[in-house]
């Protein structure tokens, strides 16, 4: 597992090596909703999934298994017991991780 640093933007482009394949997590903040969305392009930036509504405790991309994304899966953890999403400043303020796990370890942890 690694944690994906987000700066402190309503609308961002993370370019990260996930499972040794470039991609980009696009993440906006929707202000009108005071939620993030998150989105997935590929290594030519073309969308692969979009509008994710960025929750913690769950895996993000566990419904989007196709061939061209990546194995593993997003989560969002947090540092103790918060109710509800991330606020915009969530994850500046380190109460909340955006955290990618690779495909071995989930592995890993779904056998347990």
């Amino acid at each position: 597992m690694f944690v994906i640093p987000l700066a402190d933007m309503n609308s961002q482009a993370i370019e990260s090596l996930l499972d040794d394949d470039l991609y980009y997590i696009i993440m906006d903040w929707n202000d009108e909703g005071e939620y993030w969305e998150m989105g997935v392009r590929n290594s030519a930036y073309q969308t692969l999934i979009d509008g994710i509504c960025v929750v913690p405790n769950f895996l993000l991309t566990q419904q989007f298994k196709y061939p061209d994304i990546f194995p593993g899966d997003v989560i969002v953890g947090i540092d103790r017991a918060i109710n509800g999403p991330p606020p915009r400043d969530g994850f500046i303020s380190k109460r909340f991780e955006f955290v990618y796990i690779p495909y071995l370890e989930l592995l890993t942890i779904n056998a347990v």
